[in-house]
């Protein structure tokens, strides 16, 4: 029923035929139900030995696309970094610039390469995303050719969500519209049901996502929110941040107070910083990324013992709905944010 009043509230305010809602959500509850590819019995997780071998059955469980916003003078520098440390765990690696380069798998979007024009290059990133690989993968990242991603913190946060639901992932920031959007230097992650809405029904649409030179990340927030794609909560169990917007120089020990951040960040800072199941950080430098890749996935320290975790419990359906009628209910609870606006 929730469904049915969403897309009939959506299609009295665009002008768009009542009835392409209604296929479109029959099509999501029966042809695009949740294409996982190990299938457990009631939301069961596996019972493996190791956190490792949790690790690698969910590389194939919960499939990620990876879009990596680039230019042409760095195809030989970061984007080679980024192909030989984090971007080796995404399940597909595309790299979004405006020119061709096929050994290192980066597209050509033709849209020139200004700053001005960022939401229009990942507004073609996201139309090819989607015709060429919108049903093949679950979940699909946006990042910065300066962004360092741990893949296996990311699969751990996205586990228990179906891809079929309309949502998405990343730092939050506060804005003009009511669910703000995410930082896309710290990356967003959308889900499989996300991205077709906004093939389907933003970009076709010039009321609910229109084109302009505005920041690509607000805009797509923008677009996002228009479609019904609901912005979860990806902070941990002690309210610190997965999705880092800065570099970690900036970010440890303690939540920044003399930049930007502050006043920009959706929910109240907490003070402690680290979360032990981080996901991202931006502005890494080219040479950097040797260095985490051997901080993160080498370096081993004797005499440490490591805690053995398993993985959160899948939602079921009406979990995940009142997971995400709260989310979508939310106001900022940071007082200090200044709003953007239009």
């Amino acid at each position: 029923m929730y469904r049915n009043i969403l897309c009939l509230a959506l299609g009295l305010i665009i002008g768009i035929q009542l009835t392409d809602f209604l296929e479109y959500f029959q099509l999501t509850d029966s042809q695009f139900a949740s294409t996982a590819i190990t299938q457990l019995e009631e939301g069961a997780t596996p019972q493996l030995a190791t956190e490792e071998e949790l690790a690698l059955w969910l590389q194939n469980e919960t499939r990620v696309l990876c879009m990596v916003l680039t230019l042409p003078k760095n195809h030989q520098s970061r984007v080679r970094r980024v192909r030989g440390t984090w971007g080796r765990r995404c399940n597909k690696l595309i790299f979004i610039s405006s020119q061709e380069d096929r050994e290192l798998g980066v597209i050509d979007v033709g849209v020139p390469e200004e700053r001005n024009n960022l939401y229009l290059k990942m507004r073609k990133a996201l139309e090819y995303v989607y015709q060429k690989h919108g049903e093949d993968y679950d979940w699909f990242l946006k990042a910065d050719d300066d962004t360092f991603v741990i893949m296996e913190n990311l699969r751990f946060l996205l586990y228990p969500y179906d891809p079929e639901a309309a949502l998405y992932f990343g730092h939050r920031f506060r804005t003009s519209f009511p669910q703000g959007y995410m930082s896309g230097g710290a990356g967003y992650v959308m889900s499989r049901d996300a991205l077709r809405r906004l093939n389907l029904f933003a970009f076709n649409n010039s009321q609910f996502c229109p084109i302009n030179n505005m920041s690509e990340d607000r805009q797509i927030g923008f677009c996002l929110q228009n479609v019904g794609v609901v912005a979860g909560d990806s902070r941990d169990e002690e309210g610190r941040d997965r999705f880092l917007p800065l570099s970690l120089k900036f970010m440890l020990p303690t939540f920044p107070t003399n930049n930007w951040l502050p006043k920009l960040t959706f929910y109240e800072p907490v003070n402690e910083t680290g979360s032990s199941s981080g996901i991202s950080f931006h502005y890494v430098k080219t040479h950097e990324f040797e260095m985490y890749e051997y901080l993160l996935y080498r370096l081993r320290i004797f005499g440490t013992p490591l805690s053995q975790r398993s993985l959160p419990p899948r939602l079921g359906p009406d979990e995940l709905q009142n997971q995400l009628n709260q989310w979508a209910q939310e106001n900022s609870t940071n007082s200090n944010a200044w709003l953007q606006q239009d």
